[in-house]
């Protein structure tokens, strides 16, 4: 069944309880995890009370935190612990993340023995690092092992997540070499695993970022990732899947956070949580708004308060306010925007910002250059009876193009400089930044420009 199938079925919910749990059995888990995101508490509660434990294991380990959250209230501790007996070493401990703490050690305690040591183990790690993610499931085998004990191994794992690939340790369990499993197959079974190995391994540390982990699988190209200890000792392996939940993860945080909030599930958490979450930064964007609107009044009453025919002048430049500020805006944005994606994939190096900086001022004097001439020339005929108006506006939105460019460029090098997300840099911070500099650079050049052609 597909995911409109599991829509039918929500929409029919009072229906369901009769039938059992086949209807919703017979659905993947992915539908049913991605419907729950969709669904109130009650309707949550009682799909997940439809499945059998192995399908309602696989759902939970596929949906969001917040649902998880959600059920974790309705879930009897005997299910839990059958749930995650279904569930992976990660899975297991991900949801035992998820519990509160006066009840993990009652879960812990009703599991057997080898994934109890596997979910304590993973949940030591933070989760966000490549420990937090890994699983301990993983085939390792002895340097001096022949072949056909390693393909004995195998055909005995219970399901491993990694099967494709066989880690090969030195009796200390020091990572020593890798070898896909085609390759075991079409070898001799006689020859020790050393001879068949490829000794270049590429591993991460358990205490990297899960976001390092996910870029050098990318870079790669690699199906699964060993992790080690300091010591270079398997400890377990990242797969593919996994980085794609990092790689989805960590797009939607910076994504929220350039947007002024860090709640992860912004549509379905609830509406304190998220008010905290937005209201300081668009406190920022207030607060930068009034300074901005104190600024005008200011040159307003210092500069151009004498006289008819400046006074005039000063209402005509109030014209293209927007214009100046929202261009500098989306240009310092984007500018930001693309630092901080090339940060989370590697592309830009947080210790080099010159690299980039000239490339993103060249185009921003191309941008400037384009954008002030042609805003130029519009307003020079939209207001002939002010002839510098054109010059004021086309000049200022030249100027404040490049210094937008210039601080969305090198804002989020200084957050990182000083272990601040520079994802935040992206958002109502940066753009009220960019509104100030541009109204004063705005008013600094009608100023200059109107004192030198002898209107003052």
């Amino acid at each position: 069944m597909t995911h409109p199938d599991i829509e039918r079925l929500v929409e029919n919910l009072e229906s369901l309880a009769p039938r059992g749990d086949l209807a919703v059995d017979e659905v993947r888990a992915a539908d049913i995890a991605q419907a729950l995101t969709d669904m109130d508490e009650q309707a949550k509660v009682l799909i997940i009370s439809l499945l059998s434990d192995e399908k309602a294991a696989d759902v939970l380990a596929e949906t969001d935190e917040h649902s998880i959250e959600v059920l974790l209230a309705h879930i009897s501790a005997e299910r839990l612990i059958r749930l995650m007996g279904w569930m992976a070493p990660d899975d297991a401990a991900d949801l035992l993340g998820l519990v509160p703490r006066e009840r993990r050690g009652a879960l812990l305690a009703g599991l057997e023995e080898d994934q109890r040591r596997s979910v304590s183990t993973l949940g030591d790690h933070p989760p966000e690092s490549a420990g937090g993610i890994m699983t301990t499931e993983v085939i390792a085998v002895g340097s001096n092992e022949k072949i056909a004990s390693a393909l004995r191994k195998v055909g005995t794992a219970e399901e491993p997540e990694a099967i494709n690939t066989v880690y090969v340790v030195d009796p200390a369990g020091t990572l020593v070499g890798v070898a896909p499993l085609t390759r075991l197959l079409t070898a001799d079974p006689a020859l020790p695993m050393h001879r068949v190995m490829d000794p270049d391994v590429i591993s991460v540390e358990v205490d990297a970022d899960q976001e390092e982990a996910a870029r050098i699988v990318d870079h790669y190209h690699l199906p699964s990732i060993p992790v080690v200890d300091a010591a270079h000792r398997l400890q377990g392996v990242i797969t593919v899947d996994d980085v794609i939940d990092v790689i989805g993860e960590e797009a939607s945080e910076d994504m929220l956070r350039l947007a002024g909030t860090n709640v992860l599930h912004p549509t379905s958490e609830p509406t304190l949580k998220r008010l905290r979450a937005r209201a300081p930064w668009l406190t920022v964007t207030l607060l930068g708004t009034f300074l901005a609107s104190l600024l005008i009044e200011h040159i307003e009453k210092t500069y151009f308060h004498s006289g008819a025919e400046v006074g005039g002048t000063f209402s005509m430049l109030l014209y293209f306010i927007p214009l100046i500020g929202g261009m500098a805006g989306n240009v310092g944005t984007q500018s930001s925007t693309i630092m901080v994606r090339g940060f989370a994939t590697g592309e830009v190096d947080p210790r080099r910002p010159m690299r980039v900086l000239r490339g993103e001022l060249v185009l921003a004097v191309l941008i400037g250059l384009l954008a002030g001439v042609l805003v130029g020339i519009l307003a020079g005929l939209a207001f002939t009876e002010e002839p510098m108006l054109g010059w004021i506006v086309g000049v200022a939105l030249f100027c404040s193009v490049i210094v937008a460019a210039f601080a969305g460029t090198l804002i989020p090098f200084a957050c990182h400089a000083i272990h601040v997300d520079p994802a935040y840099a992206g958002g109502p911070f940066l753009l009220t930044l960019n509104d100030l500099s541009a109204f004063v650079i705005y008013f600094t050049v009608a100023l200059l420009l109107l004192n030198a052609f002898g209107v003052s």
